[in-house]
């Protein structure tokens, strides 16, 4: 069963948050970093503090200790859910994505109902739970999806957000947000009702949850037993899967060739289109002096039925972590392989429903095999892990 609960949130005082929201750390460039941190409230100075070694981690917490000492944050005195309304253009297309933030259970036995679909890395497990054990609270929360065929979620989330919103801001990424508050008991009840027999799929986050359930093995405190979460129904139509592509510092053309049937096509633009119609899962694009369209040569495919692990195993296996990079912008992925004198891998889109079942046909997939967007923002609501 899913342990999806309401918490005190701790929230900007101030109804205004364009100064405040920053993405989560694994996407804040170090130039936007040095942007972000102009603004001396912004939340980017608890999610990623300046500097390095252990001094960083005590900055964070010192920001946080100062910040609800000041005035700056406040505590909501009931237990609630947020509801997060989030407006964006992507390719033209207004879209409206609703969801909310809750706390998710994780403990050994809440985790049975989280289901995660992407391999983790030791460094930024670490950074993360040193961040934790520093500021005692969830700065940015996970995201998850859930099921919501009867559609009884997404009413309820859309009737809290006819009233006025508690907080409302633009972020860096040009996202439009509002959110308003669910503290009254019958309503938490029923949506907690509603979320307890629906598997939770990851969607962001994989190192924070991990991270989480790891502090609380280690404390066992009791505001260590969940995690700060995002929740987002399969079927709202404001969510987005985007391929992550990859950028190989070094020529995969000769490999490609060796895997693959490569039709040239002119540019980037009708390579991104062929690949979408492609027919083939394990279809691929390839730009490598010139722009190419890989239909494996072999029939054999993999147990998850998506182009991530196939490539993974195949075209990019011997590439090691380090001479691998991601995007979700392909044009962006076209110039990081031109400039580093390698290749762009494109890979093929697929949806949530094709994630679940390569979640239980094989588990883990590979590192950055989706990109949910956009990513939720960090400094909608913290929560802390103290009573």
């Amino acid at each position: 069963m899913a342990d999806v609960r309401p918490f005190r949130g701790v929230r900007y005082a101030a109804a205004g948050l364009g100064a405040a929201l920053c993405p989560p750390y694994d996407v804040i460039s170090p130039e936007l970093a040095k942007v972000l941190r102009v603004y001396a409230r912004n939340a980017v100075h608890l999610e990623l503090p300046r500097g390095g070694g252990a001094a960083r981690y005590g900055r964070a917490a010192a920001a946080w200790r100062r910040w609800n000492l000041d005035g700056t944050l406040t505590r909501d005195a009931r237990p609630a859910f947020y509801v997060v309304e989030e407006r964006y253009v992507l390719g033209g297309r207004r879209l409206v994505r609703r969801g909310f933030l809750a706390a998710l259970g994780s403990t050994p036995r809440a985790a049975g109902a989280v289901i995660p679909h992407e391999r983790t890395l030791s460094k930024p497990k670490a950074d993360r739970l040193r961040l934790l054990g520093a500021v005692h609270a969830n700065i940015s929360p996970i995201f998850g999806v859930f099921s919501d065929s009867s559609g009884e979620t997404r009413r309820t989330l859309r009737d809290a957000a006819r009233g006025r919103p508690l907080s409302r801001g633009r972020s860096s990424a040009g996202v439009s947000y509002r959110m308003w508050r669910i503290d009254e008991p019958r309503q938490v009840e029923a949506l907690r009702r509603a979320l307890a027999p629906r598997p939770i799929l990851i969607a962001d986050g994989h190192h924070r949850y991990e991270v989480s359930r790891l502090h609380y093995l280690k404390t066992r405190l009791p505001g260590s037993d969940a995690v700060l979460a995002y929740l987002v129904a399969d079927e709202d139509p404001g969510l987005v899967v985007l391929p992550t592509h990859r950028v190989a510092s070094r020529s995969l053309l000769s490999r490609a060739v060796a895997l693959a049937r490569l039709k040239k096509l002119p540019s980037l633009r009708a390579l991104e289109a062929s690949l979408a119609r492609a027919g083939n899962p394990y279809a691929f694009g390839l730009v490598e002096k010139g722009y190419y369209l890989g239909l494996p040569k072999s029939s054999g495919g993999c147990r998850s039925g998506l182009s991530v692990e196939w490539l993974a195993s195949r075209l990019l296996a011997g590439v090691r972590p380090d001479e691998l990079g991601y995007t979700p912008d392909a044009a962006l992925a076209a110039r990081r392989a031109r400039a580093s004198g390698g290749s762009a891998v494109l890979v093929k889109p697929f949806d949530v429903p094709k994630i679940r079942r390569a979640a239980k046909a094989v588990g883990l997939l590979p590192q950055k095999s989706t990109y949910f967007f956009p990513k939720i923002a960090t400094g909608l609501v913290f929560r802390s892990l103290e009573a």
